[in-house]
């Protein structure tokens, strides 16, 4: 989506938004699947708050997409420019902050083979998550001292907060699967 903004594609960066808001929507329909499903499985499931947490924390990713999606979508509606430099930050940091999630996915999925293997694949959440940080504050700053109007400095810091955060979310997440993989 930043790259479509950066290529002043307006129709790509709609149609990403609206990508973005149906994956939003099947997100939360998803959870509430889980949710019914931990509900029926009951008490025979001894870790079911973990997995509820677990689904929780992967819809607040979600919700944090579409936050930038929207923020995104507004920067192109408005036609307001943001320098190269920024959307070349704000993009290494939307590929870090793919890659915790990435990161994240494979460590769910290593729920299926147990501990050992879970947590190997948290140590790798563990470092991109702390890769993000770095290029969050080194972002943050270049938006500070850019020199930008005022609601265009505000609304890209909200875009790499909410990046950083998505992060903070995998490893939130991550932790939650430890816990699955030691009680399951």
């Amino acid at each position: 989506m930043l790259t479509a903004y950066q290529n002043d594609d307006e129709n790509q960066v709609f149609q990403h938004h609206n990508n973005v808001i149906k994956h939003n929507e099947e997100a939360a329909e998803k959870k509430k699947a889980l949710m019914m499903e931990v509900a029926e499985v009951g008490a025979v499931l001894l870790s079911r708050d973990d997995f509820i947490r677990l689904s929780s924390e992967v819809e607040t990713i979600s919700d944090y997409c579409t936050g930038i999606s929207y923020r995104v979508m507004e920067l192109t509606k408005r036609r307001w420019r943001v320098k190269r430099e920024i959307l070349k930050e704000l993009g290494d940091l939307a590929e870090a902050t793919l890659d915790c999630v990435i990161r994240l996915r494979e460590t769910i999925l290593a729920l299926v083979y147990g501990g050992p293997k879970v947590f190997e694949a948290a140590e790798h959440v563990e470092s991109a998550e702390k890769i993000v940080d770095n290029i969050y504050r080194k972002v943050d700053f270049t938006i500070l001292s850019s020199g930008m109007k005022v609601q265009l400095i505000l609304l890209l810091r909200e875009i790499a907060e909410f990046l950083e955060g998505i992060a903070d979310v995998t490893e939130n997440a991550n932790d939650i699967a430890r816990i699955l993989a030691i009680t399951t």
